[in-house]
């Protein structure tokens, strides 16, 4: 009896561990870092493909229509025009100027479809009376598409 209860522990522990680590809804799926620049000068290259843009918010470009908005991102001077589907919360550090990150995807019409704003507020990291040209700033990235 002490035997058959051990193998039906083993036997139990075992179908867990094996329904733990083979999971059929478990999916991998790669994001792409990428400079919203990059994104511009090769579009064909991105379409349809989960994508980090970093970039900055073009000063004047922010529509905001309830939880959706509308705005560009500039980085090195190109610019790739962004609409933010409202399915997450809008960041209170999102505005003009605003380093930005944004989660989504590039349409075939060029336009960038947003799942997720994260914004930092430059001037809570500028020394006082410094003035930056966030244009002329460069991300670095290791990764090589």
């Amino acid at each position: 009896m002490n035997k058959k209860f051990v193998l039906l522990i083993l036997f139990i522990l075992t179908l867990i561990l094996t329904l733990f680590f083979i999971d059929p809804n478990k999916q991998t799926q790669t994001i792409l870092i990428v400079d919203a620049d990059t994104v511009v000068a090769n579009q064909a290259n991105f379409y349809h493909k989960e994508l980090r843009v970093r970039g900055f918010v073009k000063p004047g470009s922010i529509v905001r229509m309830g939880n959706k908005a509308e705005f560009i991102v500039v980085h090195n001077n190109k610019e790739l025009p962004v609409y933010f589907n409202g399915k997450t919360q809008i960041p209170d550090t999102f505005g003009d100027a605003a380093p930005v990150r944004i989660d989504g995807t590039l349409n075939p019409n060029g336009t960038f479809t947003a799942t997720k704003i994260e914004a930092k507020c430059a001037s809570k990291y500028e020394a006082p009376n410094m003035k930056i040209n966030h244009d002329q700033l460069q991300y670095r990235d290791y990764n090589k598409l």
